[in-house]
């Protein structure tokens, strides 16, 4: 027997609700990125979202109880994003050490490429990134994610190891850059990927 009245719509309510969030969520992120590439990461205040998405502080306090949640809930998403961009820059048959130097070329430019991402890697942002890691364990995930199909006999802890100084290189180059890519990709191919892809005795 179908359900009607208050009942009905209740739980037509209740079937939306994740949708709703979700929506909502992701308008926030969104205004957020804008306004991180428009101003800096360190300038934007949880004010400034909320009254650039049109939401109350209320709204945007119950879906991100802090800016430190935000920032890790928007450096996820572009984390997800940039890695979908690296697998497909693999090149299908290359040897392992060529594989993950792509792929790490690749983050680096995919990063680079994102306005709001990319200001992570300011000067006033210094602390922040060399803590990105820790902000958002996606970003360690995803490298362990490349490592472990480069080399697959390798235990968790050391793949968990590999990845998180994986990941420290990474940032290090997009605080630091070298003169251009060329140099970027000799120091990474001379000093980073044979530890990187070496089997563990």
């Amino acid at each position: 027997m179908p359900m009607t009245g208050t009942r009905a719509t209740e739980t037509r309510t209740d079937w939306l609700a994740d949708d709703r969030a979700q929506i909502a969520a992701t308008r926030i992120l969104d205004t957020a990125a804008e306004l991180f590439a428009a101003r800096g990461v360190g300038e934007v205040t949880m004010r400034d979202i909320a009254d650039a998405a049109g939401c109350s502080r209320a709204t945007l306090y119950r879906h991100f109880p802090g800016k430190q949640e935000l920032m890790a809930a928007y450096v996820e998403r572009a984390a997800r994003t940039v890695a979908r961009d690296v697998d497909s820059a693999i090149p299908d048959g290359a040897a392992p050490d060529e594989q993950l130097l792509t792929a790490t070329q690749a983050a680096i430019a995919g990063v680079r490429a994102n306005p709001a991402l990319s200001q992570w890697f300011t000067a006033d942002m210094a602390a922040t990134s060399g803590h990105l890691a820790q902000l958002s364990p996606a970003i360690d995930a995803v490298a362990a994610g490349f490592l472990r199909r480069i080399v697959p006999d390798t235990t968790n802890a050391d793949l968990a190891v590999r990845a998180g100084w994986l990941v420290r290189v990474i940032v290090s180059l997009l605080s630091t850059p070298e003169v251009d890519a060329a140099a970027e990709r000799e120091l990474l191919r001379r000093f980073v990927m044979p530890t990187l892809v070496t089997r563990a005795n």
